[in-house]
């Protein structure tokens, strides 16, 4: 009994004596590789930073240039006909849609006026026509004078509107959305004192071919000056 007790304690030995020694496993980190991935993270990070930034500065940029800031309403009540269109509506006044150049024109009329309306019906329609005429072509240039005056003393105020615009410009498409606009109001400035001009021309001229009616009304009612004092037969 003994002898098999010892047997097996033997055994066992033998058994733990011949098997080999187990090993621990433990996981290899490679610092420096770690490391420089941190360091890529965080290069990504800063350059996607810094595309965010870019992006939200083209952004402003684009909505510094684009879109409206209402410059185009400004000035918007001022009035621009105030003048004939063409030689028709010159020829029609005192009269037509120019409520303001019919009132100068009729009061430069009325000025100047001395015979009464029964004093012209004795005259016959033909001088009447002329005397008409005669008061009518000076007083439509006193008529245009006037508006031309009374529109341009406007203006200034209108002007200062553009002026004060200037400090209120906020960004680069307000800016140049003004500079537009004041050179638009020029041009139109520019273009009102052509036609103005030109109106001027055309009634002087017009006074010119009454004048000449005048002077042919005196012949036809001398008769001819060669046969006037010729005797008769």
């Amino acid at each position: 009994m003994k002898t098999s007790r010892l047997a097996a304690v033997a055994a066992l030995l033998a058994g733990c004596l011949g098997a080999p020694l187990a090993q621990a496993q433990f996981a290899v980190i490679d610092v420096a590789s770690v490391t420089q991935l941190i360091e890529q993270v965080q290069t990504l990070e800063q350059q996607l930073a810094t595309a965010r930034s870019q992006l939200s500065q083209a952004q402003a940029e684009f909505q510094a240039m684009t879109g409206t800031r209402g410059m185009q309403s400004l000035l918007s009540g001022t009035n621009r006909n105030y003048l004939p269109s063409d030689g028709s509506a010159l020829l029609a006044l005192p009269g037509g849609s120019f409520a303001a150049l019919d009132a100068s024109v009729r009061a430069a009329q009325a000025s100047v006026a001395v015979l009464t309306d029964t004093q012209l019906k004795a005259l016959g329609p033909a001088a009447a026509a002329q005397l008409g005429a005669e008061r009518r072509d000076p007083a439509v240039l006193s008529g245009l004078a006037q508006q031309a005056l009374s529109n341009a003393s406007a203006r200034f105020a209108a002007l200062q509107q553009l002026i004060n615009a200037i400090g209120q410009a906020s960004d680069q498409k307000a800016a140049l959305d003004l500079a537009a606009r004041i050179s638009a109001e020029a041009g139109m400035l520019q273009n009102e004192n052509t036609k103005l001009q030109v109106l001027f021309q055309t009634q002087q001229a017009q006074s010119e071919l009454d004048r000449q009616h005048a002077r042919e009304l005196a012949i036809a009612g001398h008769g001819r000056f060669d046969a006037r004092f010729s005797p008769a037969p």
